[in-house]
């Protein structure tokens, strides 16, 4: 008898909608969750540690031989999406060779940063990694801060420039940008496709209950944050949970500039669970 399959849940509020009927509502579902940052969970599917659950789509780009897709699900957004930011001192454009904190948390937001500050803008800051709290004092002229903590930046203000990273993409491509997928690995796929498709289907499941109920989800959201109740549904619209066949234009789209820009060795293809 196999273990509990251990599934990734990214601990920030984005996913919300995806994961409050499967914790709250349908008791016992024959997995373990193991919630962390993006870049947590990148780094545990990757090691093994994790089957299968939300990475971002720069860890899938990096080593699509180790995972495979789960149809029909992603954290993107056609446009702005709110929760992952370039906040700076001076325009996105002034930054060329100025310093420039990326979020630890961040994978797929800081490699789009780069392709947006090239292709848009033609800077090349200086880019060092840390926690977004390191940027508070004067040593960096801009911060990419993604979920919760973008969230929180934006709302605290003292940034005079903001940029969301999902409307910039939209005009440089015009296609729906995929922050994040939910991949399984693929040799837990191979032993155990059954429970694979059981999880999968349960997400899917999940995913179309929250969308069903995101004025409710809001509201609970909102008392738990003391943030308005409007604010976190309209945020939570923003959001698309889907994966279909513009979002894989987008996926395509980004790996392409990444790798003109070296930061992919080969062009990764899509492949799915079936």
């Amino acid at each position: 008898m196999a273990a509990k399959a251990r599934l990734g849940r990214i601990q920030y509020l984005n996913v919300l909608p995806i994961y409050f009927a499967l914790e709250n509502l349908w008791g016992e579902n024959g997995f373990e969750l193991v919630s962390g940052t993006p870049a947590d969970l990148n780094a545990r599917m990757r090691q093994g540690q994790v089957d299968a659950g939300s990475i971002s789509s720069m860890e899938y780009g990096r080593h699509p031989g180790d995972y495979l897709l789960l149809p029909g699900l992603s954290i993107s957004s056609q446009g702005p999406v709110k929760s992952v930011l370039l906040c700076s001192r001076v325009p996105a454009a002034d930054l060329d060779g100025r310093p420039l904190l990326l979020s630890v948390h961040s994978a797929s937001g800081a490699a789009l940063l780069k392709v947006l500050m090239t292709e848009l803008f033609g800077a090349r800051p200086h880019y060092r990694q840390g926690p977004v709290d390191a940027a508070n004092g004067a040593a960096y002229d801009g911060v990419l801060a993604i979920g919760d903590e973008a969230l929180q930046l934006q709302a605290q203000g003292g940034w005079p420039y903001q940029l969301d990273l999902g409307a910039a993409w939209q005009e440089l491509s015009d296609l729906p940008f995929v922050f994040g997928v939910w991949a399984v690995r693929r040799d837990y796929a191979a032993a155990w496709p059954e429970k694979t498709a059981a999880m999968h289907d349960l997400l899917l499941r999940s995913r179309d209950w929250g969308l069903r109920a995101l004025p409710e989800l809001s509201r609970m959201a909102a008392a738990s944050l003391g943030r308005p109740e409007s604010q976190l549904l309209s945020y939570f619209q923003q959001l698309d949970f889907s994966l279909g066949p513009e979002h894989e234009q987008g996926l395509l789209a980004f790996f392409k500039y990444l790798h003109n820009l070296g930061e992919l060795a080969e062009m990764p293809e899509l492949a799915y669970f079936q």
